[in-house]
């Protein structure tokens, strides 16, 4: 895996960041599970029981080997301290998590360089945002290392609430020019080229910013449901562009398939995001939707989220997203009484099920008849 890191070109999206993501994912995942599991103390504690996974994946995301692809982009010497959201990002809210789960990481060091660095930079950003990649500036990124700092801050004594509080610039006023939601992206090295806005990077921002930016966070949950969430009594999602976008049936890596305008990453993240917000009326649906055409096999794995990962590179990062999307926490500052509808089952849930019993019944039978054909031959071969 250390060989084949520092073999891909820096444009192999899914060789390179999609590990990282994985990896982020099932800590963050674990993570909630072992705070679930404090609270009700049932069994063994996932700390526990997958203690090598937790170490493996902090692990790789401190690998400096898995970092070749930021280096192709920063240079060597200032990857770790020179913008770069995304690849930084990941490395903080992973260790952390880590570290909260056992109570200690062997990387330490890193986490605490790179929460003092990154928020340091942020804060002096002029726009209150910093590049994933040189010209591509992804706000949601922004609010997700925030959000990584933020659960940092606790483990390494430092408070950094203050900085969180005015980052919120990076999102408003100017940086939101369509009144609302920031842009999925800006271009440019100032930057200076919004893109429009898009339900996937909603879904990633809203997993965030309840903890950051509670009352801000409402607004942008509200504008999030209005402009993008789009169901009936078949299917229920977000989605990826506004209606008349004329992209609006264009998907691309970060989007996924688009179905009949909701995305599929705009969707499986709005899991998320409904919970962070305490909008269980719409997690509810989208997580039966996830859940059912998931597809689950005999073998425990999930066949769809294994179809549309990287096979070779990353081939669990469906079901580590979709693991963490349904743990995802409600934020306490935003949580709210929303009910959870009992009436509010798409109707495809219930038609990939039937599809998936007929599908087992066809094999049940077929191994049936495998099986006395087998058995009359037998019987045959012994006459």
């Amino acid at each position: 895996m250390r060989k084949q890191a520092t073999t891909l070109s820096m444009h192999d999206i899914s060789g390179t960041e999609w590990p990282l993501f994985s990896a982020m994912y099932y800590l963050r995942a674990t993570d909630s599970l072992q705070i679930a599991w404090l609270r009700n103390p049932e069994g063994d504690p996932p700390a526990q029981y997958a203690r090598a996974a937790i170490d493996a994946a902090a692990a790789l995301l401190a690998d400096p080997a898995q970092a070749h692809w930021v280096k192709l982009h920063w240079g060597a010497d200032r990857y770790l301290s020179h913008e770069n959201v995304f690849y930084r990002m990941l490395v903080i809210d992973g260790l952390a998590s880590q570290w909260r789960m056992l109570g200690s990481t062997p990387h330490r060091q890193l986490l605490h360089d790179q929460v003092t660095g990154l928020a340091a930079e942020l804060a002096a950003a002029e726009t209150g945002l910093l590049a994933d990649y040189p010209g591509q500036t992804f706000p949601a990124d922004v609010a997700a290392a925030w959000h990584a700092i933020l659960r940092a801050d606790p483990l390494l004594g430092t408070d950094h609430r203050e900085q969180i509080g005015a980052g919120m610039r990076g999102f408003t006023g100017a940086m939101a020019p369509s009144g609302g939601l920031p842009p999925y992206a800006w271009f440019g090295e100032a930057p200076s080229r919004p893109t429009t806005v898009r339900g996937s990077a909603n879904s990633w921002l809203l997993h965030h910013a309840p903890f950051l930016w509670p009352d801000q966070a409402r607004i942008w949950m509200s504008a999030h449901e209005r402009e993008h969430w789009q169901a009936d009594r078949w299917l229920s999602g977000f989605r990826e562009f506004r209606p008349g976008d004329p992209s609006a049936e264009d998907g691309d890596v970060d989007s996924g398939p688009i179905l009949l305008g909701r995305g599929t990453a705009a969707s499986a993240f709005g899991i998320g995001a409904a919970r962070s917000a305490g909008r269980g009326d719409l997690a509810r649906p989208l997580a039966l939707q996830a859940i059912a055409a998931a597809w689950p096999l005999p073998n425990g794995r999930l066949l769809v989220p294994w179809l549309l990962s990287d096979r070779r590179h990353a081939a669990l990062l469906g079901e580590s997203a979709m693991l963490y999307n349904l743990t995802q926490p409600a934020a306490t500052g935003i949580a709210t009484d929303q009910p959870v509808l009992a009436g509010a089952t798409p109707r495809v849930v219930w038609l990939m099920l039937a599809l998936q019993v007929l599908v087992g019944l066809t094999f049940l039978v077929a191994a049936a008849r495998a099986l006395r054909r087998a058995g009359a031959a037998w019987s045959r071969s012994r006459q």
